[in-house]
C-alpha cells in the first residue's frame, strides 16, 4: 500500500482542514454492543484510555503448561540477539540486559483479509513472557465507534516494547494497524519499533517443494514442529462473519472461539520462534533430520555465516538421502569456491560424483560437478588430461532439455582443451615446459 498518499489524505486538503476518515459501516452497527455485558460473558474488563474505555480480556499460560510437545516456559526468548540470524535485516537489540517481557507477540483478527482501507482489526492479541509464563492481553472492539479507544489502548500497551514479533506481520498485521491509526490521525507506535516477522525465516527453514506436507502456515507448523493439534477451532474464513453477527445480535458467545483461536495463534507463534532460535543457536545437533539441517545451512549462509553453514552442509550430506546429499555438497562446494578455497571445493565436487541414485535433480548436480572439476583442473590444477576427461564426461551426461548456452560452453571448453593438448604434444619433450594457458581463451573460476 502507498502510505505516502494515505498520509496526504489524512493530513487534509489545501485548506489545511483535516478529513475525518473513521470507518463506520452502514446498518447501525457503529454504536456496538454494551461493553459491560460482553466483558461479563467473555471474562474481560474495561480499561480507561485517553480516547475512552476499551474492553480487554487477559489470559495466562503458566510455564509448566504443555502446548503440544513443548512447555510454555521453554519458549521464552531470553535473548533476542540471535534473531538477527533468522532475519539479517533486523536491527540489533538496544544496549542493556535482555528483558523477555518487552518482546511482544502480536496477532490480529480483522473484518476482512483484503488489507484495504475498510479493513478493521476488531481483535488485537498481544502476548509476552512474564516469569516464564505467557501472558496474553486481547483488545476487543465492541463497536466501530470505540475504535479510537482500542487503538489508544494498544498504543499504550506496546509503547515499552523493544521488539514486535508477528507471523506475516510485515505484509498484513502492521500495515492494517498503521492504516487505522492514520485514519484516526493518531501516531502509530510501531513506526520506531524493531519488528521480527517469523514467516520468512519459516519458509527458509521448513518449506521444501519436494515434500508433500511443507505448508508454512502457522497452523501447519504448529502441527509439524510443536505437535499441537487443535480441536473445535473456528476456521479463519468464518471469523469476520462471526464478528458481524455478534454486532447484529449482541451475543458475545459467538466470539469465545474467536478469542481462543487468537490466543492459540499467539502461543504457537512463540513456540515456532523458539524453535527457530534453538536451530540457529544449536546448529546441526538441534535439527530433527537432514532436510532441516540443509535448510539451516542455507539460512546461515544467507545470514553471512559461511563456516557455520558449511558445518550444516557436511552434516546434512552425511545424514540425508541422495537428494539432500547432492544439494548440500553442491552448496558447500560453491561456498568454498567463493572463499577461493579451490582445492577443497574440487574435493567436494568429487564427492558429488560419488552420490548414488538416478533422478533429474541428481543428473543436474553431477553435470555441475563435472563442469566445475573440468574448470578446476584446467585453470587451477593445470592437469589438461584430467580437465578433458571431466569435460568429455560432462558432454556425455548432457541429456535433453539443457540450456544451449551451457552446451555451447562445454563444446567450447573441449575444443580449447584439444588445442592446448595438441600444442603441448608438439612442443613437449624432455624438460620442455608445456603451454597450459591460452591467452585468448575464456573460462570461469572453478
Amino acid at each position: 500500500m502507498d502510505y505516502s498518499r494515505l498520509r496526504e489524505i489524512v493530513r487534509g486538503q489545501g485548506d489545511g482542514s483535516p478529513r475525518e476518515l473513521t470507518y463506520v459501516p452502514a446498518g447501525g452497527e457503529g454504536s456496538g454492543v454494551d461493553p459491560a455485558r460482553v466483558a461479563a460473558a467473555l471474562g474481560g474488563r474495561s480499561i480507561d484510555t485517553a480516547a475512552g474505555p476499551c474492553l480487554v480480556v487477559d489470559r495466562r499460560y503458566e510455564a509448566d503448561r504443555w502446548h503440544g510437545d513443548v512447555q510454555v516456559g521453554d519458549c521464552v526468548i531470553e535473548d533476542a540477539a540471535p534473531l538477527g540470524l533468522l532475519d539479517r535485516l533486523l536491527p540489533p537489540p538496544p544496549p542493556g540486559p535482555p528483558d523477555p517481557s518487552r518482546v511482544v507477540f502480536v496477532d490480529l483478527e480483522t473484518t476482512g483479509l483484503s488489507g484495504g482501507a475498510g479493513t478493521v482489526a476488531f481483535l488485537v492479541g498481544c502476548g509476552f513472557f512474564d516469569l516464564g509464563a505467557f501472558q496474553v492481553r486481547q483488545f476487543l472492539l465492541t463497536g466501530f465507534a470505540a475504535e479510537r479507544a482500542l487503538l489508544a489502548a494498544v498504543a499504550d500497551f506496546v509503547g515499552p516494547a523493544t521488539l514486535i514479533v508477528t507471523y506475516n506481520g510485515k505484509t498484513f498485521d502492521l500495515p492494517v494497524m498503521e492504516t487505522r491509526w492514520l485514519f484516526h490521525r493518531m501516531e502509530t507506535p510501531f513506526a520506531a519499533k524493531r519488528h521480527f516477522d517469523m514467516l520468512h525465516p519459516a519458509r527458509r527453514l521448513w518449506r521444501d517443494r519436494r515434500v508433500d506436507d511443507s505448508s508454512c502456515s502457522l497452523g501447519a507448523l504448529e502441527r509439524r514442529l510443536v505437535g499441537f493439534q487443535r480441536t473445535g477451532d473456528v476456521p479463519g474464513f468464518e471469523i469476520p462473519s462471526r464478528y458481524f453477527q455478534f454486532l447484529r445480535t449482541g451475543d458475545a458467545r459467538l466470539l469465545e472461539d474467536v478469542l481462543e483461536h487468537n490466543r492459540l495463534d499467539l502461543v504457537s507463534l512463540a513456540a515456532v520462534v523458539a524453535r527457530g532460535l534453538r536451530l540457529v543457536e544449536g546448529g546441526p545437533a538441534a535439527c530433527r533430520d537432514a532436510r532441516e539441517t540443509l535448510a539451516l545451512g542455507k539460512l546461515l549462509e544467507h545470514a553471512g555465516r559461511p563456516e557455520r553453514a558449511g558445518d550444516c552442509y557436511r552434516h546434512a550430506a552425511a545424514r540425508g538421502g541422495a537428494d539432500v546429499a547432492a544439494e548440500a555438497l553442491g552448496r558447500l562446494a560453491r561456498a568454498l569456491r567463493r572463499a577461493r578455497r579451490f582445492d577443497e571445493a574440487a574435493a567436494v565436487w568429487s564427492e558429488v560424483l560419488r552420490v548414488k541414485g538416478r533422478a533429474p535433480w541428481l543428473d543436474a548436480a553431477r553435470r555441475e560437478a563435472l563442469e566445475a572439476l573440468a574448470i578446476h583442473h584446467e585453470h587451477r590444477a593445470r592437469d589438461l588430461a584430467a580437465a578433458r576427461s571431466f569435460a568429455t564426461e560432462a558432454m556425455d551426461a548432457m541429456g535433453t532439455g539443457l540450456s544451449p548456452r551451457w552446451e555451447a560452453a562445454v563444446r567450447h571448453r573441449l575444443e580449447r582443451l584439444d588445442r592446448k593438448l595438441a600444442r603441448v604434444h608438439e612442443e613437449g619433450g624432455p624438460g620442455a615446459a608445456p603451454l597450459l594457458t591460452d591467452p585468448k581463451a575464456g573460462g570461469s573460476q572453478a
